[in-house]
């Protein structure tokens, strides 16, 4: 028997400190109800665990930020509820107008509505705003930059590719154009044989012109400025520029930088002059692109024409003002373009397609057409206004314009999207892309129902604006779907991965609590025995006391 080394003693020790480590692990898992609480319990079962964890908060932040996107998108399709109901309106009015029933003042009512309908377009594409960032106004779409100020990017559609794209753009028209009589205008005023614009319209004069189907009244005490003054009005109603033009015509011409200017000695920016032999004109010019104008002029006083120096048409004036050709620059790499490419024209939009639904629509500013009039002579073929018109032949008139191409080179920048992040991972996003919707992207903003035409002229173009707000609806409806899926598919994912972390996470409470009570009955148990082996050294005393 030994006493200096009691090794029962340290191996029932030993024995009860590994139960009593097992115990404290099984208890502190019974308190956490996590089988893992360190590193120790399950090494590779923590970084599988952590990684889990990761994805699973990913998921659950991927889908509340898909939530905000839906949010964004009803916000954006609630403003274009209401600009294509404002459209619809819009077309109500000019169908409206259409009818022969109406007047001109009645149109003139009808307009005022239409305006105030476009203002409160613009004012909701400024102002649609989510999170203090606007919606409609371009600012979550592709941006783009012309090298040319006279040609604008308008809009894209999503599949248009980032890069640099070459164009050339020709114009090769002819202006509807109607000249006016030899009107002595003088180096200020209006009038024949230099009378002054406060010359008073007499009773005899008194009558009415008809420009295109808008209805100038020249009444009995009226001057000859304030005539003027309604025949611009009523130009502009119906797209047409009207110029005082003194002594000369105008060679290798663009459009004046300043106002059209009517009963004074114009000054107009940009024009080299080529004198004629013929006094003072009035010239009405086509200003609407792109479309088969005329212009028709009646005067109903042979008196009040001669005093205004118009010209009253036996038959319309007719001419293409625009017809928009696009040159795709092959030879240069960076030019996107496939050999597919189409174009269309519509007003002053030039449209270019390519591949399925690769659109890209461009806005030719009108005062890049450039006139040139060769050689152009005018001469009185009418042998008096007895009936109130006065007709000129006129040579070069209207006869096709040749034009320098327009080279631009568009480049398309993929700043402007809103990105979603709609995954856990890295790149994993969605891009919602809202066009500008304005009156001008519309194409609504020059529509004009002051006339029967206009209000024809006016339904077609609300027709395509409707039908581009639609698409924008259905795309936005189409993100909306999508991100829904999404919002599905990431909770069921992070279900489905919280379940695979709980098995590996999570203790079986009753398993480990069947392990508590084993462990708990070895403690009790390695402690009795403990204090048995202490014992056993005291034996040794009955050997000594005998």
């Amino acid at each position: 028997m030994r006493i200096n080394h009691n090794i029962s003693a340290l191996k029932a020790n030993n024995q009860l400190s590994r139960t009593n480590r097992l115990l404290d692990a099984s208890l502190e898992r019974l308190s956490s109800g996590y089988r893992i609480n360190s590193a120790a319990d399950d090494s590779a079962g923590l970084a599988i665990s952590e990684k889990m964890r990761t994805q699973i908060s990913g998921l659950e932040q991927a889908s509340r930020n898909a939530s905000d996107g839906i949010s964004v998108i009803q916000t954006a399709e609630g403003a274009l509820i209401e600009v294509e109901a404002m459209l619809q309106r819009m077309r109500e009015l000019s169908v409206q107008s259409a009818n022969g029933i109406y007047t001109t003042e009645d149109r003139i009512a009808i307009q005022a509505e239409i305006d105030q309908l476009n203002e409160e377009i613009t004012r909701i594409s400024e102002t649609t705003e989510f999170n203090t960032m606007t919606l409609l106004d371009g600012n979550i779409d592709r941006k783009s930059f012309s090298s040319n100020n006279s040609v604008s990017l308008v809009s894209l559609s999503d599949t248009v590719a980032v890069g640099d794209y070459a164009i050339k753009i020709t114009q090769d028209a002819r202006q509807a154009v109607i000249v006016g009589n030899k009107v002595a205008l003088g180096e200020i005023s209006p009038g024949v044989d230099h009378t002054t614009a406060s010359r008073k319209i007499t009773e005899d004069e008194a009558g009415s012109i008809n420009i295109n189907g808008e209805t100038v009244k020249a009444n009995v005490g009226d001057t000859v400025d304030e005539v003027f003054q309604k025949i611009r009005d009523a130009c502009d109603n119906v797209n047409i520029n009207i110029f005082a033009i003194v002594n000369n015509l105008y060679d290798e011409t663009t459009n004046p930088t300043g106002q059209p200017s009517l009963g004074s000695n114009p000054e107009l920016a940009g024009y080299t002059s080529k004198p004629l032999e013929n006094d003072n004109l009035l010239v009405f010019v086509s200003r609407e692109y792109g479309s088969d104008q005329k212009i028709t002029i009646h005067c109903d006083k042979p008196g009040l024409s001669d005093l205004l120096g118009l010209t009253v048409a036996g038959a319309e004036a007719r001419g293409i003002d625009a017809k928009a050709e696009v040159d795709l620059d092959k030879s240069k790499p960076e030019s996107l373009f496939e050999n597919t490419a189409t174009v269309s024209i519509r007003g002053n939009k030039v449209s270019v397609s390519d591949r399925n639904n690769f659109k890209m629509i461009f806005e030719v500013d009108p005062g890049t057409v450039k006139t040139r009039y060769q050689d152009s002579k005018i001469s009185d073929s009418s042998t008096g206004p007895t009936d109130g018109t006065i007709l000129y032949e006129h040579d070069g008139l209207g006869d096709p314009i040749e034009y320098a191409p327009i080279p631009i080179t568009v480049s398309v920048l993929d700043a402007g999207p809103m990105d979603l992040q709609i995954g856990a991972n890295e790149g994993q996003i969605m891009s919602i892309r809202i066009p500008k919707v304005t009156p001008q992207t519309l194409g609504v903003d020059k529509i004009n129902i002051g006339t029967a035409d206009g209000a024809q002229k006016a339904i077609a173009l609300l027709d395509i604006a409707i039908n581009e707000v639609s698409a924008i609806r259905s795309k936005l409806g189409a993100y909306q779907n999508r991100l829904e899926h999404s919002i599905s598919n990431l909770d069921v994912t992070s279900e489905n991965m919280t379940e695979a972390l709980s098995r590996i996470e999570d203790v079986d409470m009753a398993e480990e609590m069947a392990e508590y009570t084993q462990k708990n009955v070895l403690a009790q148990a390695g402690t009795s025995m403990l204090a048995q082996a202490n014992m056993r050294p005291q034996n040794v005393l009955s050997l000594l006391q005998q």
